[in-house]
């Protein structure tokens, strides 16, 4: 008895050895949270000096009613401290419409500068009130690894909801943003090319649009083969996956869409890890109305995956992140960083305890999935 009692306890100790081994904890901390602001859409880019830039927008609501802010913080610790919040471009309702900043994304390109791009878009707030802009995108620069921000360069690259820029083998710049097709009445989403580092910009070319699906939030990975995988959100409410399309021609031509097994997925945003897997951080909404943007997931896939069309042939492991508490939760919108080998730094702005909403991190590992 007492030797079947020990072996019991010694096979016990080994597997939580092995568990502590592979990893079982996600950590969770407060980034920002000033519970007079709905703080939302964060984003997040790791400069090669190792400083985190988080870029994330301040507003009165989730769509914004009366002001928007962007904001930004810079992390030299891998986001164990942050610095105070500076406040990058600001608008308020003026004439019964908001110009207002949506939704930022932060990175650095391959010449050292960071770039935050960020969608305006006009809103009409009051009844009667008119306007004749349209949605457009606007670049800030950074030379000096996030301490200071060059003004606002309005682009001609029209559309909201943009993706960061994909800095093609050739020079070309390629961004993502969508907009609604007035024939169809769902969004469109194209890629917008430059073939002068950003100075000027082209016709964009349609990725995907539908009179059935309602695509948008597209997010687009570049493959060291040169293929490049656009992740997308489909917006019914259905509970549809992600879906993605393909292009094998640097952006000049795109095919699908294509299912994924990422299921109910809204808002992907997807990189490349250290290890050569893909990793796409998304918000899961299954089909109805509410409760609304309860839990955030992570995806962990190979890019023969990603490039297998077959969503039967594809594979990859969910990792639950985060769960919403709050009875009108509110979140998913991620941005994430490898800030070393297999070890994660992800944001993510979410209601749960606060009374509008927060920016939360996160820390996990590739061992967790």
């Amino acid at each position: 008895m007492l030797r079947a009692i020990f072996i019991i306890f010694c096979l016990s100790f080994a597997m939580s050895l092995c568990a502590a081994d592979v990893g079982q904890s996600i950590e969770k901390f407060t980034i920002s949270r000033n519970d007079a602001e709905y703080e939302c859409f964060p984003s997040l880019a790791r400069l090669k000096s190792g400083r985190v830039i988080l870029a994330y927008r301040e507003s009165d609501s989730h769509p914004g009613n009366q002001y928007t802010r962007l904001i930004v913080r810079t992390s030299d610790d891998d986001g164990k401290t942050w610095s105070d919040r500076t406040v990058l471009a600001e608008s308020k309702k003026a004439d019964g419409v908001l110009l207002k900043y949506n939704c930022p994304k932060v990175q650095q390109l391959k010449d050292g500068r960071a770039l935050i791009v960020c969608d305006r878009e006009p809103k009409l707030v009051d009844k009667g009130a008119k306007t004749d802009l349209k949605a457009f995108l606007q670049f800030w620069f950074s030379s000096d690894n996030g301490k200071t921000w060059s003004d606002a360069q309005t682009t001609s690259v029209a559309g909201m909801m943009p993706d960061e820029v994909i800095e093609l083998d050739n020079g070309d710049w390629l961004i993502a943003s969508q907009w609604r097709n007035n024939e169809t009445g769902y969004p469109t989403v194209w890629a917008t090319r430059s073939r002068d580092k950003g100075k000027t910009w082209e016709k964009p070319v349609v990725v995907v649009g539908s009179k059935v699906y309602r695509f948008c939030e597209a997010s687009i990975l570049k493959l060291p083969t040169g293929q490049l995988i656009c992740y997308l959100r489909e917006n019914r409410s259905l509970g549809l996956p992600i879906y993605k399309c393909v292009s094998y021609d640097n952006g000049l031509t795109w095919q699908g869409p294509f299912e994924t097994p990422m299921n109910a997925g809204h808002r992907p945003v997807a990189h490349l890890t250290q290890s050569g897997k893909i990793m796409i951080t998304y918000r899961f909404q299954p089909a109805g109305q509410r409760p609304w943007a309860k839990n955030t997931f992570a995806y962990l896939e190979l890019p023969a995956s990603a490039l297998e069309l077959d969503v039967a042939k594809q594979h990859g492991i969910v990792l639950p992140i985060d769960h919403d508490r709050n009875s009108h939760s509110d979140g998913g919108y991620t941005g994430w960083v490898e800030t070393a080998p297999g070890e994660f730094l992800m944001v993510n702005y979410i209601k749960d305890d606060a009374p509008l909403a927060q920016i939360r991190g996160y820390r996990f590992s590739e061992k967790d999935f």
